[in-house]
């Protein structure tokens, strides 16, 4: 592919990796329960929440984007991502508590004083607050840019108790989320060797990564340890690993094998126009890509502020955790990526694996181990998070990859349809084995389905 390298630089920061009736609350103080098995429980408060509209999240959303996509590594990314979107959800839930929140606790809140008439003021201060304040921790070049635009939303907000009650309520979530992962280590390059035995992940095969200083040192891979970060939303980082890379000696490995050394490579002539634009269009980050879908999805479902910053919320949770879930698995099973293992191909003790010494993939091959596949983990947990938010697997909704094929829209007509070409474009740019992007793929709608499930679900009032 041409374009392979005039977007180049691009690709390296990729990878371098009905309605209530009165405006005041009718039920103060309520005594809240998570508990399925509680008796006499209803929803409260939608009413007066169904007034408030997605537009200040959206707002803070898609400046969050303009701050980070493309800019770091994908799993820095996907973090952030998850920290401010989770921050602006506990935010509106600590003005009036809906769902449960990720970090800063709301069982004591009281919202009697909030009506469908001033719930503007309070929820867009709170979350215009919170989405500044971790935008200037996590991406501090875009400081001075929010500064502005959470200067622009309080001037619009007459000055009252409320306005002050929703900065201080949006100081105290982002300062909730940033101290909950106070802990975690930073997600940075280290100087990794690799083993030599085949189907040992080493770098020393890969083109680019041996030595291109300042973007990253000589024989390095990024964040390998990204596994041991505590996760978001699910338990533990192999919660869901079960299965291991194919042997080499196995006819699975070798079929794997030869299909991506004939549609993954620079150029492949067995390739089809169909799975070249595959590849390129969904070559873009999960946490962006998800996170731009969720957006149209909002506006396309006019879902209400709490509504989105939840969807939100969780999408980027699930896909975080896809992201450490994975790692867990690479750096378990060490597996080498398709670029290692056809240059080595005539020496990996495999009579049938034919190598090539001179074979490239169609795009720049992260530094990062092979198995499972991160990209469709990734895609198959926000797939699975889609699904059970709407309750429903079908779509009809047009896609663009503005970034990487801008022009080109590819129709989606489910969410398993999304996921599905995630993941198996993967096979297409020649980053991985279809067993990896098939497992990855799977344990990702796992560990979505585990996520939706266990993580802010929607308060009952017990009567």
């Amino acid at each position: 592919m041409k374009t392979k390298f005039k977007l180049l630089w691009g690709l390296l920061l990729l990878v371098s990796m009905g309605s209530c009736q009165k405006d005041e609350l009718e039920f103060l103080n309520p005594k809240l329960s998570n508990s399925a098995d509680v008796k006499g429980v209803q929803n409260f408060n939608n009413g007066m929440i169904n007034s408030y509209s997605s537009e200040v999240v959206l707002q803070w959303n898609e400046f969050l984007s303009q701050a980070i996509d493309t800019k770091m590594p994908l799993p820095a990314e996907a973090k952030v991502y998850a920290m401010v979107t989770l921050a602006m959800h506990d935010a509106l839930n600590n003005v009036v508590p809906k769902y449960e929140t990720y970090a800063l606790d709301n069982s004591g809140v009281d919202a009697g004083d909030i009506s469908k008439k001033n719930i503007h003021a309070i929820a867009d201060a709170a979350v215009s607050q919170a989405a500044r304040d971790m935008i200037a921790q996590l991406a501090s070049g875009s400081t001075a840019a929010a500064d502005e635009r959470l200067n622009e939303v309080l001037a619009s907000i007459e000055d009252s108790d409320l306005k002050t009650r929703g900065i201080s309520i949006g100081k105290a979530a982002a300062a909730a989320v940033l101290t909950k992962r106070a802990n975690d280590f930073p997600l940075r390059f280290v100087t990794y060797i690799g083993g030599t035995a085949p189907g040992e992940y080493r770098v020393d095969y890969m083109p680019f990564v041996v030595a291109n200083p300042p973007v990253w040192p000589a024989n390095a891979a990024y964040a390998p340890n990204m596994g041991e970060l505590t996760p978001f939303g699910i338990r533990s980082s192999d919660q869901f690993r079960d299965e291991a890379p194919h042997p080499l000696s196995s006819n699975e490995y070798l079929a794997d094998y030869n299909e991506v050394k004939s549609l993954g490579c620079d150029a492949c002539p067995l390739r089809t126009e169909e799975q070249t634009e595959i590849g390129a269009f969904w070559i873009e980050s999960n946490a962006s890509s998800m996170n731009r879908m969720a957006r149209t999805l909002i506006e396309d479902r006019k879902l209400d502020g709490w509504e989105a910053a939840r969807l939100l919320g969780l999408v980027e949770m699930a896909v975080v955790d896809a992201y450490i879930a994975s790692f867990e698995g690479k750096a378990y099973y060490k597996f080498w990526r398709p670029v290692t293992a056809i240059r080595a191909g005539d020496s990996d003790g495999v009579d049938a694996t034919v190598g090539d010494v001179t074979w490239t993939s169609s795009f720049f091959t992260p530094p990062t181990a092979e198995f499972p596949s991160t990209h469709a983990y990734a895609g198959g947990a926000a797939a699975a998070v889609f699904k059970s938010f709407f309750k429903s697997d079908h779509i009809n909704m047009n896609v663009t990859s503005p970034y990487y094929l801008p022009g080109v829209e590819r129709h989606l007509s489910s969410f398993s349809q999304m996921g599905h070409e995630n993941a198996i474009s993967r096979i297409y740019i020649g980053y991985h084995f279809r067993h990896a992007v098939v497992v990855g793929e799977r344990q990702g709608r796992e560990l979505g389905d585990y996520v939706f499930e266990n993580n802010l679900r929607e308060l009952k009032k017990v009567l």
